[in-house]
């Protein structure tokens, strides 16, 4: 057996520099849309056009007043909504903001008169300033207590500390939600795709058991995680050479045909020395004229380059001069076909969640991630899903 993790599938002597560019890369797992990151920009920019320089330097002075504790003057939810669309990346005005959220907290303590869900707008505000610190520094306040509970806000928090490389906070967050026992699901798809994007991250003995027991509790309770949670466990599982766990787990995929698994399902085959399984799924690109997804649109079937190169290295092992031809003819027509890419099977894992438009559909119900706008919509209402989830129901 010769196990090869994704992060390093070029090291034995082939060119390594423009794969390692892409493992390292700064990338979020949702895109802005599926974020609610687009509607926060647009109220901010709408609100930069009503107020001038002096109108906002008179609005944040009289908010300093109202936010000390000694004031008896109240914070309103239109204060709150206006100074997290308002604020720039400085020391001053992020304290403003944090003594305004902890007074607006304590005075709605019991009795809330708005409606207006504040935690994931919030957060919205620390992904646009790019402040990961300071966002978990307020989701573990106890001032504000309650502030932040909310899915949406969990998505937006750990995909800000995903993109900065904040892998064991991600875990640590997930152990906090679970402690504090909110009425959501247990385990809620988007946070649990995080959560296993920050263990293949990590990449330890210790993350990785950490992911197996997810995984178990997870199968125990009846639940079934989306597609892009599946390909990030299995590919962990491949890191920490179990590509034996990497096929069980894809096998609860029902739809075989996605690139991801296909570019996995051969990695662990390989590492297991099973090239002779390896090649059908190889072969099985040829016969399919370019297949459609759920939405009906065309996708190329392709295999990673990094991943040939695994197949090649396996297959010279092998010693095998059958074994060496068909792979010959294989990869000629894979040439002809352009069906090998040049994008790393790393880089297809953090591909990130895209917002998905379909079809109006009355009885569908828009909860989720890029929600808590109340009704005032600048765009055209649109329907979410993650990639995948529909395979899994």
């Amino acid at each position: 057996m010769f196990s090869k993790s994704i992060a390093n599938l070029y090291r034995n002597g082939l060119n390594s520099t423009k794969v390692l560019q892409n493992v390292i890369c700064k990338r979020n797992l949702y895109e802005p849309a599926a974020l609610g990151l687009d509607k926060y920009q647009y109220y901010r920019e709408k609100l930069s056009s009503q107020y001038s320089d002096v109108d906002k330097q008179t609005f944040l002075e009289r908010m300093q007043s109202f936010a000390i504790p000694e004031s008896t003057s109240l914070i309103f939810t239109e204060d709150l909504k206006q100074i997290v669309h308002m604020i720039d990346d400085n020391e001053v005005e992020l304290k403003l903001v944090e003594q305004m959220m902890k007074k607006f907290n304590q005075q709605n303590k019991g009795l809330r008169f708005g409606n207006f869900t504040f935690g994931p707008v919030v957060m919205r505000m620390f992904y646009h300033l790019n402040k990961p610190d300071f966002a978990l520094k307020m989701f573990y306040e106890p001032e504000l207590e309650g502030f932040f509970n909310h899915l949406t806000s969990y998505q937006i928090l750990m995909d800000l500390l995903f993109i900065n490389g904040k892998y064991d906070e991600i875990l640590s967050a997930y152990k906090t939600i679970q402690e504090r026992q909110l009425q959501i699901a247990k385990f809620p798809k988007g946070v649990m795709m995080l959560v296993f994007a920050a263990c293949y991250k990590l990449n330890t003995a210790e993350s990785f058991e950490y992911a197996c027991k997810l995984w178990t509790e997870q199968q125990e309770a009846g639940h079934i995680p989306i597609r892009k949670t599946v390909t990030f466990f299995a590919a962990n599982a491949l890191n920490q050479n179990s590509p034996h766990i990497a096929i069980e787990v894809l096998s609860t995929v029902r739809n075989q045909v996605y690139v991801t698994l296909r570019n996995i399902k051969v990695v662990a085959l390989c590492d297991l020395g099973r090239i002779h399984d390896a090649l059908p799924i190889l072969r099985s690109v040829l016969s399919l004229d370019r297949p459609s997804d759920s939405f009906n649109n065309a996708v190329k079937q392709t295999f990673c380059r990094d991943v040939i190169d695994i197949v090649k290295s396996t297959a010279e092992k092998q010693e095998s001069k059958e074994i060496s031809l068909e792979l010959e003819r294989i990869l000629s027509q894979f040439e002809e076909l352009n069906i090998i890419s040049e994008t790393t099977l790393d880089s297809i894992l953090c591909t990130d969640v895209k917002m998905v438009e379909r079809p109006v559909n009355n009885n569908y119900q828009d909860n989720m991630v890029a929600a808590s706008y109340g009704n005032s919509r600048p765009y055209k209402k649109r329907e979410y899903r993650r990639p995948g989830i529909s395979d899994m129901l």
